[in-house]
């Protein structure tokens, strides 16, 4: 009887301690994926061009300006940053990264682009002025 108690305390414990390791390993792999991720997303610094960032990032969703400033990072669409750019010194009108589309309705609602309002810029000359630290956009559920 003792023996029957002492062997299922020790399975107990077994399944208890390899039910724990398997945590702290998939705990372990997920801190190392995040920690991969944050590397990632540091790696783009002040100086470096659009182009540079567009490697790593694209532009997130929703309003904002034809210039975005806005970026989520490809690997992790929970990981943002925000950007400014240097605006070279001959820039005329509204800045446009090259790869942003200019589409505008007109008088008879036709989708036009009036490039003499818009100055299409390559994301080569795009200097990074400031980046934030990458942040996580909290979940918002409905």
């Amino acid at each position: 009887m003792i023996k029957s108690v002492a062997s299922l305390v020790c399975c107990v414990l077994f399944a208890g301690g390899f039910g724990l390791l398997r945590r702290a390993q998939a705990d372990r792999s997920h801190d190392e994926w995040l920690q991969a991720r944050y590397l990632e997303a540091t790696s783009i610094k002040a100086g470096m061009t659009r182009a540079d960032l567009m490697k790593l990032f694209e532009t997130d969703g929703g309003l904002q300006l034809l210039l975005p400033t806005r970026y989520v990072l490809k690997s992790s669409n929970m990981v943002k940053v925000d950007v400014e750019f240097d605006v070279p010194e001959d820039a005329k009108g509204r800045l446009v990264p090259e790869d942003e589309p200019i589409v505008q309705a007109d008088e008879s609602g036709r989708k036009s682009s009036p490039k003499e309002n818009y100055q299409v810029v390559p994301n080569q000359k795009l200097k990074i002025k400031s980046i934030s630290k990458p942040y996580l956009e909290p979940f918002d559920l409905d």
